[in-house]
């Protein structure tokens, strides 16, 4: 994963954090474009390429 990457899925914890699910929403939407998956689990955001 790139740094670029890292940042977005940082971002949308945060937009997540405030509530903002709609931005949120639009960066996993994005990140998938690119192949990356996010899963949300109690324990945190995991995420892996495919």
């Amino acid at each position: 994963m790139d740094a670029l990457s890292e940042i977005l899925i940082d971002l949308r914890a945060h937009c997540r954090k405030k509530k903002d699910f709609e931005a949120a929403d639009l960066i996993r939407n994005r990140l998938t474009e690119l192949g990356i998956t996010l899963e949300d689990r109690p324990d945190g955001t995991v995420w892996r390429k495919g």
